[in-house]
């Protein structure tokens, strides 16, 4: 894939991925919670089944609830006997629903061993928590405007670990209002749920139930982000309880990981982690740190200083600490490419010059293109015959790229008619089951953005038109040509067969596992699991004191959010409560660590190791969240851990991809 291509990949990901998985077929079981997708053979190279187990694992005896499997068989003709049991995050996410994407950063793994897959409790596909926006919603005729006016205060308050708690407890309190989780606790009690029963250490005797119903030897264990507190969790009951019985575990795989033994509050402190962690590993490459010294403090010293003085320039324009904070989170997450520079952006700072610092704004603008942060060097600037070649080189792959893509719109788009085609008998089924093929095909991150396309329908009866029903289409379906299609049969559509839509598109059956994390199962997850350390007051105290302050921003707002939540869900802690210890375990264990995840740091993954007695851990550079299912270095180091976990790994290609920090006499791209 040529550079430009890979250019467009974060904004057609969604839309090619249609392309690369085929449509999911409708062969199907009574026991399959999700349709059996192309590639996969029902009974063969594919089961699925449900198993019922107490609601309250304390009253056996009480109210049961389903929770749903897959069990991805092996490509190996003869695989090893203990398969790999795979976590989802969130809490609340249906891995389910995001099997295609779990297969697909686990095709490795498959190679030897089975894949178990299943929905935790109160998720997409087992006993979901369901609460709709329309029962959340106390006032919907003033909904946008009541959002709309706490958005405005939010704004107007500039919020951040400077401003003052309470107020920031209050405009949480005001959204909390609009958005009401109160009214969901009626709501599931009427369906006879106890929502005290739904937290990490229920799915952990879930998980034990499931493995003893499949009556596997041993079984691996791989969590992804939340996943993984569920794997410590379940390796935490095996070290302390002394029950008897317990299926045997081999090796366990913590990735992205979220220990128990950290603070919630530090949410707030994510983003620094990570930047802060690119000035340190300036100073543990040599070149650089013999270029930068100390550069990690001289940063956290420049922006105090900005804070109390900006710079400014000849042209009049100031430099704030808000800048160069925007300007350091901004490298983290959507300018990677711009990560090689930022030693050489402070010691220019430092002496008031802005080089770097406006070929950063240059970059965010796209006038300028930044080369990848793995090869990053001293690039020679290129002239004559040589630059005219590479121009007309770019010209030329940037046409082919457009032409490649319209081509993979138009064939993914005919793709799911001729699916839908074959599903349908009439108008109503056919528009629908356009629909629900795009979004089985697309996967989570399409169908998580339509379920919020849909909010105004399920709010409003009034917007129920057709009209209202186009501007839906418009907005989720992201292939024009399935767009078009979808457009010209609501056209055709009688009143009575609109009214047959809108009554299925806002049915639980339909909204059910159609997003990839459900707020309603988060929150109580969240509250059960940890109330104790949702408190604004001491939250704060820990944002005002930590080093870098100006890298919080409005992530302040996090704490005051979940309090609030466990107070409405009647779920909240009397008192705070520090972050219990880590967990104690001697199972070999692999902590894979994206060196810039902004969810789960290495930090939280070093912090786990503290207390894991028999822990291999790896940082992948330039990698992001669950790098053990997203980053090929990443897939690789799990695959081999979990074959052999007693060899040493091989992590050259961690070394390999190590960043090259720019020097301060090389030259900037044009």
């Amino acid at each position: 894939m040529n550079k430009f291509y890979s250019r467009r990949l974060p904004v057609l990901f969604s839309i090619l991925f249609l392309f690369t998985v085929a449509a999911s077929a409708q062969t199907s079981d009574p026991d399959c919670a999700i349709p059996v997708h192309d590639g996969e053979v029902l009974g063969e190279t594919f089961s699925c089944g449900r198993i019922d187990v107490p609601e309250n694992w304390n009253a056996p005896d009480g109210r049961k609830i389903s929770i749903s499997y897959v069990v991805l068989k092996s490509r190996n003709l003869a695989p090893f006997e203990d398969p790999v049991v795979y976590f989802q995050g969130g809490p609340g996410g249906s891995a389910l629903n995001s099997l295609v994407q779990i297969a697909g950063g686990m095709q490795g793994l498959r190679q030897n061993r089975d894949i178990i897959v299943f929905d935790q409790r109160g998720t997409a596909h087992s006993n979901e928590l369901l609460c709709p926006i329309n029962v959340r919603i106390s006032q919907p005729e003033t909904y946008e405007d009541d959002l709309d006016a706490v958005n405005q205060r939010f704004e107007a308050m500039d919020i951040g670990p400077g401003s003052d708690p309470q107020t920031v407890y209050n405009i949480m309190a005001d959204t909390a209002e609009v958005v009401d989780y109160r009214s969901c606790v009626p709501y599931l009690q009427a369906q006879g749920i106890d929502i005290t029963q739904y937290h990490t250490q229920s799915t952990v005797r879930d998980t034990i139930a499931l493995m003893q119903h499949l009556d596997y030897t041993a079984y691996n264990l791989f969590g992804g982000s939340y996943g993984s507190s569920v794997a410590l969790a379940i390796m935490d009951h095996y070290e302390t309880t002394g029950e008897n019985g317990l299926p045997p575990l081999r090796v366990a795989v913590i990735d992205g990981v979220a220990p128990r033994n950290t603070e919630f509050y530090e949410m707030g402190f994510l983003n620094a982690y990570v930047v802060l962690r690119v000035f340190a590993d300036c100073e543990a490459d040599t070149d650089c740190a013999a270029s930068y010294p100390e550069i990690r403090q001289r940063a956290v010293d420049l922006l105090a200083r900005l804070e109390a003085e900006p710079l400014v320039r000849d042209d009049g324009m100031e430099v704030s600490a808000d800048d160069l904070a925007g300007l350091l989170l901004s490298s983290i997450s959507l300018q990677k490419n711009l990560i090689p520079f930022l030693p050489r952006l402070i010691a220019e700072l430092e002496k008031g010059e802005f080089a770097v610092f406006d070929l950063a704004r240059a970059a965010s603008r796209a006038e300028v293109i930044l080369p990848d942060a793995q090869v990053q060097a001293a690039l020679p600037a290129q002239e004559g015959a040589i630059a005219q070649a590479n121009a007309r080189l770019e010209s030329i792959s940037d046409k082919f790229d457009a032409i490649e893509e319209e081509v993979s719109l138009i064939l993914g788009g005919a793709a799911i008619v001729r699916e839908a085609l074959l599903k349908a008998t009439n108008r109503t089924e056919l528009f629908e089951a356009l629909l629900e093929t795009y979004l089985d095909t697309a996967g989570g991150s399409i169908a998580n953005l339509t379920m919020t396309k849909l909010e105004p329908l399920l709010i409003h009866r009034d917007q129920r038109t057709r009209e209202g029903l186009k501007n839906f289409i418009q907005q989720s379906v992201i292939i024009p040509s399935l767009q078009s299609e979808m457009l010209a049969i609501i056209d055709l559509l009688s009143d009575d067969e609109l009214a047959v839509v809108f009554r299925d598109l806002t049915r639980d059956t339909f909204l059910r596992g159609r997003t990839m994390v459900d707020s309603i199962t988060h929150r109580i997850i969240r509250c059960n699991d940890i109330s104790y350390s949702f408190f604004n007051d001491v939250a704060f105290e820990a944002y005002t004191s930590y080093e870098v302050p100006q890298l919080i921003g409005e992530t302040v707002k996090w704490v005051p959010s979940y309090q609030i939540s466990c107070e409405q869900l009647g779920l909240a802690a009397d008192d705070y409560a520090p972050a219990p210890q880590g967990v104690v375990s001697d199972i070999p264990t692999l902590i894979v660590n994206g060196a810039l995840d902004t969810a789960t740091p290495p930090e939280w993954g070093l912090r786990a190791a503290e207390t894991l007695s028999n822990a291999t851990v790896v940082t992948i550079t330039m990698s992001g969240h669950v790098s053990g299912i997203f980053n090929a270095c990443g897939k690789a180091l799990v695959q081999s851990f979990v074959l052999a976990p007693q060899t040493p790994l091989n992590t050259s290609c961690i070394d390999d991809a190590k960043v090259r920090f720019v020097q301060p006499d090389a030259p900037l791209p044009q």
